[in-house]
């Protein structure tokens, strides 16, 4: 197929770029920089690129649009809560997290937060 040797990348909408170039650049301190038509580039570790793109009736997507792999989560969702960045906390049948944002059930742990969007990022830890 011809997509096999096609090079691909991420996109995800935003209400206020200025706010998510805060956010990403300078919170979370990724590497960013403004693309062409208002647009924002996220260069990511490894050469992977995302693009978030602003839109004017943004609607944050109900899914989680970018995953952190991270050594350890628990030290990764303390250093977000010094930046002023809260975990998203579920308490469903199932799924539930702890008091710090983090699920423990069958897999790795993972926590789950919002950029100022309302778009859900995760924090998953690599075993």
């Amino acid at each position: 197929m011809m997509l096999t040797s096609s090079k691909a990348f991420s996109s995800f909408s935003t209400g206020n770029i200025t706010e998510a170039k805060h956010f990403y650049g300078h919170l979370l301190g990724l590497n960013v920089h403004d693309g062409m038509e208002g647009i924002l580039e996220l260069n990511l570790v490894g050469g992977h690129r995302v693009i978030i793109y602003p839109k004017q009736n943004h609607v944050p997507a109900t899914h989680t649009v970018l995953n952190f792999v991270v050594a350890n989560v628990e030290q990764a969702v303390d250093q977000l809560s010094q930046l002023g960045i809260e975990t998203e906390k579920y308490q469903e049948e199932g799924f539930v997290t702890d008091e710090k944002g983090i699920f423990h059930g069958g897999g790795p742990k993972i926590a789950w937060f919002k950029d100022p969007a309302g778009n859900i990022l995760s924090l998953l830890e690599e075993k």
